[in-house]
């Protein structure tokens, strides 16, 4: 009876760390849409529409965060405190000295925040194909975060630190999604494989400024396609829920 319950008590705890670990890599993307939301809205000037997307995902950062809490995550109440010092203050503003402007202290605080869940989802190894899926679709949003938040500074590149520099490496994060698109859509069903294809090849399509910062680079076609991938990547998870790979 009690090697019944210790193995129950085990089978218990590593659900608990599955559901836990794909709430965090929920979390992490909301935070990603939040940070390119925010920084949309300034670069259009005000656009209502990233307003209306930050209020969306902001909201649901905040929940998966509370999600992460509530099923005991690893170093949840730290991220907690963590988020609850500045997410209040993510606001881009308008004044005749700065145009649409994020407090720079209030940015570096998000950024550092991102880069930490990031540096955290790294370390762990995903299983599944839809655990891969989820990871793919983290690493593309906080790729396109970064993008966004540094497009948005004023000192470029030079504004990160050498600790976000190295948790958030674009290009070699890019390789590696790509090559986990390859590997899914090698073993997957024609249409699931043409569907991961043309996710990489949209990729593809803003890669090069993404990864490099270019400023030139169409920032409404960057933050269209992100979500774009996003959308077929979750409908290849549904898929794969449904009826496997």
């Amino acid at each position: 009876m009690l090697r019944i319950l210790i193995g129950l008590a085990a089978s218990l705890l590593l659900a608990s760390s599955v559901c836990a670990k794909q709430t965090l890599l929920e979390h992490t993307q909301a935070v990603s849409q939040t940070m390119s939301a925010l920084y949309m809205k300034g670069l259009s000037e005000g656009n209502k529409k990233f307003q209306r997307d930050l209020d969306h995902y902001h909201q649901l950062a905040n929940s998966t965060l509370q999600e992460y809490v509530s099923e005991g995550g690893e170093n949840a109440a730290a991220l907690q405190e963590q988020w609850n010092s500045f997410h209040t203050k993510l606001k881009v503003e308008y004044s005749e000295e700065f145009g649409w402007d994020l407090d720079a202290a209030i940015g570096r605080d998000f950024r550092a925040y991102l880069s930490g869940l990031y540096a955290t989802l790294a370390q762990q190894s995903y299983q599944s194909t839809e655990q891969q899926l989820a990871w793919v679709a983290t690493q593309v949003h906080a790729v396109t975060a970064r993008f966004f938040d540094i497009s948005s500074s004023y000192n470029g590149t030079i504004s990160l630190s050498t600790s976000d520099a190295e948790k958030i490496n674009p290009k070699q994060i890019s390789a590696q999604l790509k090559a986990s698109l390859d590997d899914i859509a090698a073993n997957a069903t024609p249409a699931i494989k043409k569907r991961l294809l043309s996710a990489k090849s949209k990729w593809e399509f803003v890669e090069e400024g993404v990864t490099n910062y270019s400023g030139q680079s169409a920032y409404f076609l960057v933050y269209a396609t992100n979500n774009k991938i996003q959308q077929m990547l979750q409908q290849t998870q549904q898929s794969v829920a449904e009826g496997g790979i």
